[in-house]
């Protein structure tokens, strides 16, 4: 899955980035964007980046680097509630 198919409020972790050159992967990661670190989507529109969190860090993601970037999706029914 990719972090551009994720929805508002989904929580995901990084699995790996595809076809990522290595000064944007180093960008990534000193954003907080590293592999097997989880994040929360905190808002995506029909256009525009996409807003990501990590430990409390809010980035923006524009969506052609959001299709390269692959996660785990995770199910977290008691946060979401919270945010209801």
């Amino acid at each position: 899955m990719k972090l551009s198919d994720l929805s508002k409020n989904d929580v995901f972790k990084i699995i790996d980035f595809q076809d990522v050159c290595d000064d944007m992967q180093k960008r990534l990661i000193s954003l907080g964007a590293n592999k097997n670190k989880m994040g929360q989507i905190l808002n995506k529109g029909f256009f525009g980046p996409v807003e990501v969190e990590f430990d409390g860090t809010k980035i923006a993601i524009g969506r052609g680097m959001a299709k390269k970037i692959r996660v785990k999706h995770y199910e977290c029914p008691i946060f979401n509630n919270e945010l209801k």
